[in-house]
């Protein structure tokens, strides 16, 4: 018996590859990263409900604030309202209900202490109130932060000379 074989002509063919792109793909991939914990950003408010705040954080989702961190920032969240843009910092990028949970009282610190290195980069001199003194010192007070100046930092002139080291002599 004979065998016949067969030869296969196999032609080049060119494929052409459509990839269609939706306009949120389009978005996310021209937008900056997605935030990380512990990092500042800015949405407006969305909703206020009796205990949480929601955060527009388009496009990377809605941030919350609630719990401890509304408890903690009761006073800031009074003044605000639907439509106000707000700085929050990240304090978890993704809870259990798909929220970015943040934090207002955190932010408020972390802008605070930007102005201070801004403050001491630019050598800037700042008229701080005294609110105590101590042995030590002078108790000093900036945007909620409390601060020492040791009695050794002072001018000559404004060195107490109190010889029983009495607080409240010191601070007069």
């Amino acid at each position: 018996m004979a065998t016949k074989t067969k030869e296969a002509k196999i032609e080049e063919a060119t494929v052409e590859v459509v990839v269609e792109t939706s306009p949120l793909k389009e978005l996310l991939d021209t937008s900056a990263d997605a935030p990380q914990k512990d990092t500042l950003i800015e949405g407006p408010v969305i909703s206020i409900e009796k205990s949480s705040v929601y955060i527009n954080l388009a496009p990377f989702g809605t941030g919350i604030i609630y719990g401890r961190e509304f408890i903690n920032a009761r006073d800031i969240i009074k003044k605000i309202n639907i439509g106000d843009l707000v700085k929050a910092k990240i304090v978890e990028t993704e809870n259990e209900d798909g929220y970015i949970e943040l934090s207002l009282k955190e932010a408020k610190q972390a802008l605070i202490w930007s102005d201070a290195e801004k403050a001491i980069k630019n050598k800037t001199v700042l008229d701080i109130p005294v609110k105590d003194a101590n042995k030590g010192g002078l108790i000093l007070e900036w945007q909620g932060i409390a601060g020492f100046l040791p009695a050794s930092q002072l001018k000559a002139e404004h060195y107490p000379r109190v010889e029983d080291s009495d607080k409240d002599k010191i601070l007069k």
